[in-house]
């Protein structure tokens, strides 16, 4: 154990434990994932970011498509475009919107956001005009991605490995 000192505004006082020593005394908490392990996280990762470039690409192309409305009481009261952003009609206090993610996945968690905040009916076609427009002929449909065109994920994600990495971490308790 050590003490550490910092600038008035930063100061830690009392015991601390670095990661190396906190290896050492719990195994549990830290262990080496066997390679095969290592090496499957790597290509789910790999993967994913291939699916979520190609639905930012598919965005940036098509700026302009809704991805979908909220309507209340007949009204437009927010929409989403396929870019992820967002417009809403009126001030909503305390909406935070994402800031991760691009694409139709930002389109998809912003929508499910902006339905907490004004609860309504989503519709993803056949859009209404919005105040001031006669007609929503002007408003562009969304060009969202079908799903089978994107890169496939082949790697099992974190969830399916639950239980082997619960192994390996046995295993890691073990030899300690």
């Amino acid at each position: 154990m050590s003490r550490i000192e910092s600038s008035p505004s930063f100061r830690v006082q009392g015991p601390v434990t670095s990661i190396g020593q906190l290896v050492e005394q719990k195994k549990m908490v830290a262990f080496k994932l066997p390679e095969h392990l290592q090496a499957e996280l790597a290509l789910h990762d790999q993967q994913m970011e291939a699916r979520l470039e190609a639905n930012r690409a598919a965005a940036a192309a098509n700026p302009d498509k809704v991805f979908a409305q909220i309507v209340k009481d007949g009204q437009v009261v927010a929409m989403v475009y396929d870019s992820g952003t967002a417009f809403t009609q009126q001030n909503m206090p305390g909406l935070k919107l994402t800031e991760d993610f691009a694409g139709q996945s930002l389109a998809d968690r912003r929508l499910a956001e902006l339905m907490r905040a004004v609860p309504g009916t989503v519709i993803y076609d056949n859009f209404l005009p919005l105040p001031g427009q006669t007609s929503a002929s002007d408003i562009k449909s969304s060009s969202r991605v079908d799903q089978s065109l994107l890169p496939k994920v082949t790697a099992r994600g974190l969830g399916d490995m639950t239980e082997e990495i619960a192994a390996a971490r046995d295993a890691a308790m073990r030899r300690s």
